[in-house]
């Protein structure tokens, strides 16, 4: 592809249903898009989106919760075996989140120190950029908020 191409992207919007989900691929990353709450029945959805994309091993793969309003201690620990999984296979990983109904149960329950996570899909991009060489997404580009912050 040309340098100055633009990247070309795909967008599917699935249909209605929980959860709620876009996918958007492009040569460098898949975008899975999650809305509305996440609970335990949603596992093995999720399960069946996560590994049909690591299956076709994206060079960054980035679950988008950011219109998430609750999300269950079991779906947080879903992806943060997904982000195992993901370093396995030699495929970037990370949660793009900023809302306490995401973080804060991930610093309680100690998931913050394996599921990587970013503020937002524009940091997501900043990281793949400047960490390239350095092991990509190993931290968040910006420190996750303390507990004491979290539970204000």
């Amino acid at each position: 592809m040309h340098r100055n191409a633009t990247p070309l992207s795909l967008t599917v919007l699935c249909p209605a249903g929980r959860p709620a989900r876009t996918l958007t691929r492009t040569a460098r990353s898949t975008v899975v898009t999650l809305e509305g709450e996440l609970e335990v029945a949603d596992v093995p959805r999720l399960r069946r989106i996560m590994s049909g994309e690591l299956g076709l091993r994206p060079v960054t793969l980035l679950v988008d919760l950011t219109e998430v309003p609750f999300c269950s201690a079991r779906v947080l620990e879903f992806l943060a075996e997904q982000a195992k999984a993901a370093r396995d296979a030699g495929v970037r990983f990370a949660a793009v989140a900023h809302q306490r109904a995401v973080l804060r149960p991930l610093a309680l329950l100690g998931l913050d120190r394996t599921l990587p996570v970013v503020r937002s899909l524009d940091d997501a991009a900043l990281n793949a950029r400047t960490r390239r060489r350095t092991g990509w997404l190993t931290e968040p580009s910006r420190p996750l908020p303390s507990r004491s912050e979290i539970e204000r």
